[in-house]
Order: C-alpha cells, then structure tokens, then sequence
C-alpha cells in the first residue's frame, strides 16, 4: 500500500534504512554525522534528527551520546526491516485490503495467545502502551505510534519470538492507516476503548474473549480507515 504523504523524515529515514539492510553501512559501523547527513540529503538537522530517532526505536541504530550513531548488529528487527523493504519494492501492490487481512489473520491469534501466556512484565508493558494511547489522544504522531506499539506488546506476549517479527515487519503501512484514521476526531477514543477490552480480557486469561475483543477491533478500525478515505476525497474534490 503507497504511502498517501510521505513525511521528509520518513523519506530519509528509508534512504538510511536502506543503506543498511544492503550493508553498505555494516552493523558496528557510525553512520555520516548530522551535518554531512544534512549537507549529503539537502534536510535540516530537525529532519535527520527525526530519521535518526525512528531507526534508533525500530532497534536499527544505536544513538550514544558524543559518540556518534552506529549500526546494530543483526537482529530479529533486522529481518523484519529486511520484509519490510521487500514489501515496498515497485514490484508489489499491497492494498488495504491486503493488510487488514493479514491482521485477522495474525493479531486476533496474537490476541488469544497473549491472553494464555502472558507474564507479569508483558502485563504491565500492554497497560502502559495502552495508557499512552489515551495519553496522546490529541497527537496524531504520537498516538499513531503509540497505537502500535500497543499491538506489538501483545505480539510479543505470545512468547513466539517469530510474531512481534512479521508484525513489524508491516510497522509502517500500520503507522499510515493510523495517519488517515487520525484525520476523524473521534478515532484515538473508539481505539482507547477497544484496545482497553482487549487488554482486559488479557489480564483475566480469557483466551475467547480476547480474540473476539481484537476481532471487533479491527473491524471497527476497517470501518473507520474507509470513512476516512471518503472524507479526504470530499475535502479535496
């Protein structure tokens, strides 16, 4: 699925990435300083500093202070980075519908397991991740981000270290249907209000319950993303 806009800081962030899933800049290795970044792309430091910053959280990049930015070695976000760029390739169409059935498939499982597995610490993390999706109700940036970064944390209570993997490996795309979802004031409370269903049949262990609550949920997101899209398409016909 095309990005609808594409921020500049998304753009160097890919132009970055991909340096380093091709290993033209090889794990250990500083990426070029901020102002040859700035010089080399033609973006102010803001923007690369922004790029930086997203790549340090996909597990990428690691940031130490007056020590410059150096490349991660291999890891798990790795191949999800190496997915994701294969998703994104000219040759792929990936539509909407494409992901949201990639969802069903694999979070309303996710869902269901966590509510089997999960520990104390995966407990705790969902809650949090959940609290700042209320918390950034009035940020669509940051509520984008925190939206999924709730449904990874339960791919991650699986225990199955392969899902938190094929779900970032659509981070991205995910990060855009919450962009144009974000466009409807009243998206950020429906998702706090499915999201807390969710992690409530979690913590009671309700494996059915679970996966009903997220089934619910991505139909109510499926709703929302397409009223969004008309909505857009009114603004700017």
């Amino acid at each position: 699925m095309p990005p609808q806009s594409e921020r500049l800081s998304d753009q160097v962030a890919a132009q970055l990435q991909r340096l380093i899933v091709e290993r033209s800049i090889s794990p250990g290795e500083k990426i070029p300083s901020e102002r040859e970044l700035c010089e080399l792309l033609g973006v102010s430091r803001t923007v690369v500093r922004e790029a930086v910053r997203s790549l340090a959280v996909k597990g990428l990049l690691e940031v130490r202070r007056g020590d410059g930015t150096t490349v991660r070695a291999p890891s798990t976000a790795m191949v999800s980075e190496i997915m994701t760029l294969m998703l994104r390739s000219g040759d792929r169409n990936v539509s909407f519908a494409h992901l949201q059935e990639t969802r069903r498939l694999l979070e309303v499982e996710f869902a269901g397991l966590a509510a089997e597995r999960h520990n104390a610490d995966d407990l705790a993390a969902i809650e949090r991740h959940l609290h700042n999706t209320e918390v950034y109700t009035a940020d669509a940036e940051r509520w984008a981000a925190a939206d999924v970064a709730f449904h990874a944390t339960i791919a991650i209570a699986t225990h199955n270290p392969i899902y938190p993997t094929l779900l970032s490996s659509i981070a991205d795309m995910l990060i855009e249907v919450r962009r144009t979802g974000a466009t409807l004031s009243e998206t950020a409370q429906k998702a706090y209000q499915h999201h807390s269903a969710i992690y409530t049949r979690i913590a009671a262990r309700d494996r059915v319950g679970a996966r009903r609550a997220m089934q619910e949920h991505l139909q109510e997101s499926e709703e929302t993303f397409q009223r969004a899209r008309i909505s857009q398409a009114l603004r700017n016909a």
